[in-house]
């Protein structure tokens, strides 16, 4: 189940960083690293991802949250206040914009609301292929999105 939480939230994560703040990652900062340091650190990233599904999966069966509804409400409150903490924090300490920290927790908060509806829904089913298969087709979806608007210059592409 972690795995399934974990993808799904990796699809959530690519699908907005790469197409919808892609311009915050081009346009750079002071805050943020040069494109090329910030693509050989993805993997850390994912990592933080996947540390976090852990904890979706646990608080989710702690709680007996099952079905859809319920992660989508557990998701609500831990993406929530997961991500306004997160923005809180980094704006408090570095030279990060208020829209930077915003962005920022969007992520946060999409990646554990998604996280958080998976793991409720495979709670509740006997079997979670149909569930693999639909979160398959959702990250390949959110790939389809981000190499389309990348494709056609609505996003940049990162250039290292």
């Amino acid at each position: 189940m972690v795995a399934l939480v974990w993808f799904a939230m990796l699809g959530v994560d690519f699908l907005l960083n790469g197409a919808v703040f892609a311009r915050m990652y081009q346009d750079g900062g002071a805050f943020l690293l040069p494109p090329a340091q910030a693509a050989a650190r993805i993997p850390l990233g994912y990592l933080a991802f996947l540390l976090v599904a852990f904890g979706i999966v646990e608080v989710d069966c702690r709680l007996g949250i099952v079905g859809v509804a319920g992660g989508i409400r557990l998701g609500l409150v831990l993406g929530g206040l997961g991500g306004l903490v997160w923005a809180l924090s980094l704006y408090s300490i570095a030279s990060i914009t208020a829209a930077e920290a915003g962005a920022l927790a969007f992520v946060w908060f999409a990646a554990v609301f998604v996280g958080s509806a998976v793991a409720a829904a495979a709670r509740a089913r006997a079997s979670v292929r149909r569930l693999a298969l639909a979160v398959a087709g959702f990250d390949l979806g959110c790939f389809a999105i981000v190499v389309a608007a990348q494709s056609s210059g609505m996003v940049p592409t990162v250039t290292m």
